[in-house]
């Protein structure tokens, strides 16, 4: 006979307890984004013309035809050649987006990170936004945490 022991999550963890902000999901919104534009860009616009301060980015497929972004490092890269996104999300706090994408392409196979300006749109790139309520978010020193009121 086996025994199985459920420990609580708490004993497992190492490192300090997750802060967790609930919130409701109040709004989504599908974009289409046509050969050209520019995929940043675009999602920002897209979140300000729409009163969009604390929501997520949280899906999108497409491609792209040129596309910058950076790793852990900060090393910020450029590749100007067909690529396919295969992920795309993040979140975006008092306006601000923190995104990281997915890529993929035959010559390079899977590669991507934080999401940077100049990233200019393939075919065609299809998204998907959600507007949150709750208490406001902001980034400060890279950490997610309330907004001052």
């Amino acid at each position: 006979m086996r025994i199985l022991m459920l420990l609580p999550l708490a004993l497992l963890a190492e490192g300090p307890a997750p802060e967790v902000f609930p919130a409701q999901v109040t709004q989504v919104y599908r974009v289409r984004l046509d050969k050209g534009a520019m995929l940043l860009e675009s999602i920002v616009e897209a979140a300000r013309k729409n009163g969009i301060t604390d929501g997520a980015v949280l899906t999108a497929v497409g491609a792209l035809s040129e596309c910058t972004f950076h790793g852990v490092g900060g090393t910020k890269q450029s590749i100007k050649e067909d690529m396919e996104i295969n992920a795309l999300g993040g979140i975006l706090a008092a306006g601000e987006p923190h995104l990281h994408v997915m890529l993929t392409n035959a010559k390079r196979g899977a590669f991507g990170g934080h999401l940077e300006n100049g990233c200019q749109v393939g075919n065609r790139v299809e998204l998907t936004l959600a507007r949150f309520n709750g208490a406001p978010l902001a980034r400060a020193k890279g950490a997610l945490q309330k907004k001052a009121e």
